[in-house]
């Protein structure tokens, strides 16, 4: 349920479109705002966007390590009373979870090609289909085949799979389950899902940062999940992040502005998302639409304002640089307009306060004052801010239209 966001110059990119947004004025400023724009892709890219997902990859490692420890528990004693091999997976899916939600303003690339995203996150979690699953002795052998063999789980399984699909089995309000709490059945489901989180991690970070700038470990990983030529798509020295930090004829994009048009397309697109969506539904739902009041993320783990305020740090980095001190987008801006970039940092700051008002567990306090309020200073301040920066750089207004 995400919007598109539609470029009257750039259009909507594609996996094998190139993208031009080229500068206007005469040649000499052309280059000039090339060179300034060059200046802050590069530590966007190796700075901002790869080391989140190399994070993210490595929390995600840990991760199906915690919870291939759970299963083994299980099967020596499948009453266990531990809740510590729990705890301690919880606390590895919050580090993990928490750079996917800083790394949504840039989920366009490969999160989007690969079709990662809805791989990993598609929520809400689908417990009538878990539980259909583990019911089956002919689907549990094939979870069990696929424990085996480091299988890629199917697409039609999205709703039963990824961060909410484990967030289901270790937490309940916040707090850890005990090993005995459900099945061998079930943990090894648990592992299967973990461990399919954990190559599409890796794959993202793969994507972004190259094959070649991986470990060994991880390509043997994404070998024998056979994700090893989604990987190769990409350069091998740099990946998708080379297509912004060197854009060119031939090339994903063909100039900086190109990039630098996408980078903040993202930041757009999430906002949006948080604001009008993540918030928004549960907000203004009809008392009679359940649907609607039921559309709360991470509910399980009580994270659902820590995903919102990281998803707007996601916004925060791609925009002002993750380092104090990098070039940035920010930096460019301000020359141009330094009333747009005080406002960018104002709606971003004021986001933030916005959604930490808002009480935990967010279930209870969808439609409360502070949820409203909300939704106007991210849904409307904040995307408003965003689209003036892209008027600044690119000239031209954004249309929002529905995506199919």
């Amino acid at each position: 349920m995400k919007k598109l966001f539609v470029s009257a110059v750039c259009g909507v990119m594609l996996a094998a479109a190139l993208v031009s947004c080229g500068g206007t004025g005469n040649e000499e400023e052309l280059n000039e705002k090339e060179a300034a724009l060059k200046a802050a892709m590069t530590p966007y890219v190796e700075k901002t966007v790869v080391p989140t997902y190399k994070g993210m990859a490595d929390a995600a490692i840990t991760l199906a390590d915690d919870v291939a420890a759970i299963l083994a528990e299980s099967k020596a004693n499948p009453t266990s009373d531990n809740t510590a091999l729990v705890e301690k997976a919880g606390e590895s899916w919050t580090l993990s979870r928490k750079y996917w939600e800083q790394s949504e303003a840039f989920l366009y690339g490969p999160a989007d090609y690969e079709g990662i995203d809805p791989h990993i996150d598609s929520w809400p979690f689908d417990e009538t289909g878990f539980n259909s699953i583990i019911s089956d002795a002919t689907q549990m052998d094939k979870y069990a085949a696929a424990l085996e063999t480091n299988a890629t789980l199917d697409e039609e399984e999205y709703g039963v799979l990824g961060y909410h699909s484990l967030e289901f089995v270790l937490f309940t309000n916040g707090k850890a389950h005990k090993v005995g709490d459900f099945t061998t059945d079930q943990w090894t489901f648990m592992a299967v899902v973990a461990n399919d989180l954990r190559n599409q991690a890796v794959l993202l970070e793969a994507c972004w940062a190259g094959v070649s700038n991986i470990s060994a470990d991880k390509k043997a990983l994404l070998t024998s999940a056979k994700l090893i030529d989604a990987a190769n798509k990409y350069p091998a020295n740099g990946g998708f992040g080379s297509y912004m930090t060197a854009p060119g004829e031939g090339r994903q994009f063909v100039t900086y502005e190109g990039a630098a048009a996408q980078l903040i397309e993202g930041c757009f697109d999430i906002a949006d998302e948080v604001g009008n969506i993540k918030i928004g539904t549960a907000c203004y739902a009809a008392a009679d639409n359940v649907e609607d009041r039921n559309y709360i993320e991470s509910p399980y783990s009580l994270h659902s304002i820590i995903d919102f305020e990281d998803n707007i740090h996601s916004i925060e980095h791609a925009y002002f640089g993750a380092e104090s001190g990098d070039a940035s987008l920010h930096d460019y801006i301000a020359k141009q307009n330094k009333d747009v970039d005080a406002e960018m940092r104002t709606a971003v700051d004021n986001a933030i306060k916005a959604i930490r008002a808002i009480p935990e567990p967010f279930y209870d306090n969808a439609q409360s004052a502070a949820a409203k309020e909300a939704v106007e200073v991210v849904g409307t301040n904040l995307v408003d801010a965003i689209q003036a920066v892209h008027r600044v750089l690119t000239g031209v207004e954004y249309v929002a239209e529905e995506e199919e």
